[in-house]
């Protein structure tokens, strides 16, 4: 299964293991107020279930349909319970790409907890078009979610974030920003090669006072891999599993700035911090050039 797919790592998950597993006591989310974008179905949902396993103070999912979002909530509370947490859930029903949406939501959770510790920033769009044939509202769409819509959210969680503690935006990204052009797929891939340079000017802008990371979550079965026609083989819980470890890994603060795996092992991601900051590894740049 991961014979066609980028591997960095010896090990190649497919589904969580104990290092990056909710339930670890080391990986508790206790007092940590989670937002999720797009977190209604699919990978989002899955993290929100991840970290309400994980105790977290509250668990906030935005999206677009209500009734996604109700039936969410109510798994997300399941999750919680199960494991004998009191987890606050909340949604909000909202466009990503609305800032006055975006900031009010971030705004009220900030008011009601306190804070927003952990923001995933999941919301994304998958337009499927070449450039000489495409619709150019439906192709810019990808802009206005994938890039206008992580602007929105980046600098909600600056507004609201506090001096007292240390906030950690989670981008996900797809490996697909890596690999060479295909046709049809500009628009997602240019759009998230923004939102992923986005994140790593993040860093650079705010390090120390918010963790940036960008990561891809793996071939997950969803609505956007269907549509794709994408084959997968990994299960929700790995990107579950792994925001979680992130989120309270502070050893993981190398990575910040580059795109990571799920799939990768977390184990032998730390043993290679000497050589991925040595070499300036899981980052993009020109090839050719040594900058």
């Amino acid at each position: 299964m991961a014979s066609d797919f980028p591997v960095f790592t010896k090990t190649f998950h497919t589904t969580t293991y104990a290092a990056i597993d909710p339930t670890n006591a080391t990986l508790s989310a206790k007092d940590k107020v989670i937002l999720i974008t797009g977190g209604g179905r699919g990978i989002g949902k899955a993290i929100a279930l991840s970290f309400a396993t994980a105790g977290a103070k509250a668990v906030v999912i935005l999206g677009r349909t209500q009734s996604t979002l109700e039936e969410a909530t109510k798994d997300i509370t399941a999750a919680a319970k199960a494991h004998g947490h009191d987890t606050t859930i909340r949604f909000y029903a909202v466009d990503i790409c609305a800032d006055s949406a975006v900031s009010t939501a971030f705004r009220e959770v900030s008011e009601e907890f306190g804070s927003v510790d952990v923001v995933i920033n999941n919301a994304g769009d998958l337009f499927l078009g070449t450039i000489t044939e495409c619709n150019i509202a439906e192709y810019w769409h990808s802009f206005e979610i994938n890039v206008k819509g992580t602007l929105h959210c980046m600098q909600a969680l600056l507004r609201n974030s506090t001096p007292e503690r240390t906030s950690t935006f989670i981008n996900v990204s797809t490996i697909g920003i890596t690999m060479n052009g295909y046709p049809g797929w500009s628009a997602y891939g240019a759009s998230k090669i923004a939102a992923f340079k986005m994140a790593k000017g993040m860093v650079a802008e705010v390090g120390g006072k918010v963790r940036v990371f960008s990561i891809n979550p793996g071939r997950v079965a969803t609505e956007m891999a269907r549509k794709a026609g994408i084959p997968t083989f990994d299960d929700a819980e790995l990107p579950g599993g792994f925001c979680v470890w992130l989120a309270a890994t502070a050893e993981a603060d190398f990575l910040q700035g580059r795109l990571v795996s799920c799939n990768w092992d977390v184990n032998e991601l730390l043993g290679m911090r000497e050589k991925i900051v040595g070499k300036d590894l899981l980052t993009m740049k020109l090839t050719g050039l040594d900058i």
